[in-house]
């Protein structure tokens, strides 16, 4: 007679166990590990202040057969909220302002600095209102921190082609990080405090 061994385990729940084992092995270590984004922020508003300017030096000087020189730009003010979310400090590096255009082209500035910040204030008293803190360059963000600032950009654009957008993004880079893009999407109505 034959004696049957009943304590050894079948080889199908031997394998099932495995598997159950490895997996919540593997979701406890993504579970501690992971920790999600480092930054979020958001774009709290956004102002546009068009410039349209005819300049005539005479028929001789002036601009293409002697008509006058035709300059338009617009200035963007974003005030923006940038918080980290992460455990370790965050170095926020530079601030880039992308528009896209009517016609999907895409046209970068950087964010005036510290000196050119103030400069577009005297330049033109008319935004003195719209004048708050500027967003800091170059600065550690301590764990949980959060900056609120203005950031100005500068466009050689018509109002029309402001007006007419399809996006604006801020887009916030990090030293030893991914950028932060806040998107802002086309305008809901037309004005220049859009």
């Amino acid at each position: 007679m034959s004696e049957r061994n009943e304590s050894s385990i079948h080889p199908v729940f031997a394998v099932v166990g495995a598997i159950v084992v490895s997996a919540g092995i593997i979701a406890a270590y993504v579970w501690a590990t992971w920790t999600g984004p480092v930054h979020a922020g958001q774009v709290t508003s956004l102002y546009a202040y068009p410039i349209h300017r005819e300049l005539s030096t005479g028929s001789g000087l002036g601009g293409v057969n002697g008509g006058p020189n035709v300059i338009d730009e617009v200035i963007v003010i974003a005030d923006v909220q940038i918080k980290s979310t992460t455990k370790l400090p965050l170095f926020l590096g530079d601030m880039f302002g992308n528009l896209t255009l009517p016609d999907g082209q895409v046209e970068q500035s950087l964010a005036a600095s510290g000196s050119d910040y103030r400069k577009v204030f005297v330049a033109y008293p008319a935004l003195l209102a719209q004048q708050k803190s500027a967003v800091p360059r170059d600065v550690t963000m301590k764990p949980g921190q959060t900056i609120a600032g203005q950031m100005i950009f500068h466009f050689p654009i018509t109002q029309a082609q402001w007006n007419g957008r399809k996006g604006f993004d801020v887009d916030i880079r990090f030293i030893h990080q991914d950028d932060l893009v806040l998107h802002t999407g086309p305008p809901q109505g037309s004005g220049a405090s859009q």
